[in-house]
């Protein structure tokens, strides 16, 4: 499926109606150009013969706010240009592999019809297996495509009562060949309850149709699910949901299963809260189709006016429908940052990640760190900072580590 065409015009589109129906005056437009220098001591993440090189970052770019009565609109767009100085095959200096981008549109918020656009264009990982490469873009590296469109009628039915109908037209395309890029239709009918101040319930059936590169993960998808939002005193709130899912293969296998979430966040003190969130539904991957996923997360978070701290623990679970293969993984994070000046910022991060992997099996350790040093004069910011990278793996040549230093100045008009 090629739909980069269909999401250009898509986008294209979208921006002519903003640029006509509105009087540009109200748009706040920031424009900025960012440069960086990096040291890679490892750039393909190799066990042995590591080629280490100097990458050269340039990204021009632009930032647009625009909110009026029937328009609230957030666009970010930029063209991000790496080169290489020994791996020149490696430079990314093609237009489809250097965009970056993200809108976010709501037309006639509050009213009874509304208009959503959500899209992005971004570089992201292939394996779900080694999702934490942000900071290394030479392995198994896309730039993706995403566009959602979401008309909604609330139709007030009392006071406490209200019936949803939305539609939502989804679209995905990976610039890699090895992405599988789909399309999906989605129709959903939703009941809203508000019992009271406190509380709000509801219950919704969503239809899916999911139209894959790969025929084999066609599918049509059912979802029946509870859910509701309670506000249990000042400190704490809670919402969940609870349903079930039925996936149809056009291929004639089919397969369900409970779908459920939590998030429970507790203000412990005005400076500390406390926040466990789980999940468990269903996920699709850039290259291993439809998975079950459950994911659980506890996250501790201190914030004082010049002193920002949050640990977190996880785990996830990825069980793919079609191939025999399960991942597993837990961990743990740790992020600071300090304002040390009114101009100068200093901040770091670790992470510790073990995964458990079968189908194929492999058993890894991942640790991860990160520091930085920031200072910030108007318009002007420049930055410098350290990552490393350790894997520790069981199986042949997949052990490395790697070290990247980077000084990156930004400046915006």
């Amino acid at each position: 499926m090629h739909m980069t065409k269909n999401l250009t015009v898509l986008l294209i589109v979208i921006l002519g109606l903003l640029i006509s129906s509105t009087v540009w005056a109200a748009v706040e437009i920031t424009p900025r150009f960012s440069i960086a220098e990096e040291y890679n001591d490892n750039v393909f993440l190799t066990d042995t013969n590591r080629e280490d090189d100097w990458i050269t970052t340039v990204e021009p770019g632009i930032g647009l706010l625009y909110n009026q009565r029937s328009l609230e609109l957030t666009l970010d767009y930029s063209l991000l240009y790496r080169f290489y100085k020994n791996n020149s095959d490696e430079d990314q200096d093609r237009f489809r592999d250097v965009q970056r981008g993200a809108l976010d549109a709501l037309f006639f918020g509050g009213r009874p019809f509304t208009l959503s656009v959500v899209g992005t264009i971004t570089r992201e990982t292939l394996d779900e297996r080694d999702r934490d490469l942000e900071f290394n873009d030479t392995v198994d590296r896309s730039t993706v495509y995403r566009v959602s469109a979401t008309p909604e009628y609330r139709l007030r039915i009392s006071p406490t009562l209200a019936a949803v109908f939305g539609y939502s037209l989804n679209l995905v395309d990976y610039a890699a060949s090895e992405g599988d890029d789909y399309l999906e239709h989605q129709g959903r009918f939703t009941i809203e309850k508000n019992i009271s101040q406190a509380l709000d319930i509801w219950a919704r059936y969503q239809y899916t149709d999911h139209d894959n590169d790969d025929d084999l993960e066609d599918f049509d998808r059912h979802e029946a699910s509870i859910g509701g939002r309670y506000q249990v005193g000042a400190r704490t709130s809670l919402a969940a949901m609870v349903g079930r899912s039925k996936v149809q293969y056009d291929s004639g296998q089919d397969t369900e299963s409970t779908i459920w979430s939590t998030d429970l966040s507790y203000l412990l003190t005005d400076s500390i809260t406390l926040a466990f969130l789980y999940s468990q539904d269903y996920q699709v991957t850039a290259t291993d189709g439809l998975s079950r996923s459950r994911e659980a997360r506890f996250t501790t978070t201190f914030t004082r006016p010049r002193t920002g701290v949050s640990a977190a623990v996880f785990w996830r679970e990825l069980d793919f429908d079609r191939d025999e293969r399960l991942d597993e993984s837990y961990g743990a994070t740790l992020g600071v940052t300090r304002q040390l000046t009114q101009a100068f910022s200093a901040g770091a991060d670790a992470g510790y990640e073990r995964a458990d992997n079968r189908g194929p099996d492999e058993q890894f350790h991942r640790y991860l760190f990160g520091a930085n040093l920031g200072f910030e004069y108007r318009r002007f910011l420049t930055r410098l900072s350290y990552r490393y990278r350790l894997n520790d793996s069981d199986l042949s040549g997949r052990d490395y580590h790697n070290n990247i230093v980077t000084l990156s100045a930004a400046v915006r008009f």
